[in-house]
């Protein structure tokens, strides 16, 4: 399954028509292809390289709040694996 994730452009090299994306500190490039109007400061959804949909930044938030609290739940699953891994020892 692959899945789009949320990121802020900080940069765009028009003559390659790509974007450099930020997604909580780390940056990914991105084409822009499918976006020609994105803008420095625009949040958008990259899948597979690609810049595929502008969001708000109020949409762009509640996406990033959300992916926090799956890591976060994940996080705790993998910790809880690991304590039942050790008693089973």
């Amino acid at each position: 399954m692959c899945i789009a994730a949320p990121a802020k452009i900080v940069e765009i090299d028009t003559e390659s028509n790509i974007c450099a994306a930020d997604f909580g500190g780390v940056r990914q490039n991105a084409k822009l292809d499918l976006l020609p109007d994105a803008e420095i400061g625009d949040y958008v959804l990259i899948h597979a390289g690609y810049a595929i949909e502008k969001l708000s930044e109020q949409a762009a938030k509640e996406s990033l709040e959300s992916w926090d609290e799956l890591l976060e739940m994940l996080e705790e699953e993998d910790k809880e694996r690991e304590k039942m891994m050790k008693d089973m020892l």
